[in-house]
């Protein structure tokens, strides 16, 4: 009995695969950057988030406010890329006319995110009020590198930048 040409072409497939050494290799790389995105995820949960509650605490201390966000790790089916796990903490400063306005993106703010490719973990600061600023990236570190000090050292950064004395 002859076989039929799905039957042909799967066979010629599972050959092809296994003989460029993608057999297995996708599923394996998919798990390495979940891994490391848990890691991430623990050091939020244990490191990042706990720092920035006490740097918000400071400010509530003087008057202004925060609000701390987080999004989770999302392979989307129907995206080219997905959505990288992130926490960001988001400031209200107390002269500022939108002080309220809650979850809005442009407003001054200290941002962790992960880049599951490169197994980096990106920092940016932006230093939007009513009066302009921009949004930047700091920079790209290891897990290991993401600590206290860290995130106290970019916060001040940011008050720097509030004030004009970078």
């Amino acid at each position: 009995m002859a076989k039929t040409s799905n039957d042909e072409l799967k066979t010629l497939l599972k050959t092809y695969d296994t003989q460029k050494g993608k057999d297995r290799a996708p599923d394996k790389e998919l798990a390495a950057e979940e891994a490391w995105v848990a890691k991430f995820v623990a050091l939020r949960d244990k490191v990042i988030r706990p720092t920035m509650e006490e740097l918000g605490k400071e400010l509530q201390k003087h008057g202004h406010d925060f609000n701390i966000v987080e999004k989770q790790f999302r392979r989307a089916d129907n995206r080219a890329t997905p959505e990288e796990a992130s926490i960001r903490i988001d400031i209200y400063l107390s002269n500022e006319r939108t002080r309220t306005v809650i979850g809005q993106d442009r407003r001054p703010h200290v941002a962790l995110a992960t880049h599951h490719r490169s197994q980096m973990v990106q920092l940016f600061i932006c230093d939007i009020t009513s009066r302009g600023g921009v949004v930047s990236k700091v920079g790209d570190y290891p897990l290991e590198r993401v600590d206290a000090a860290l995130i106290r050292d970019k916060f001040v950064a940011l008050f720097k930048r509030l004030l004009g004395t970078t």
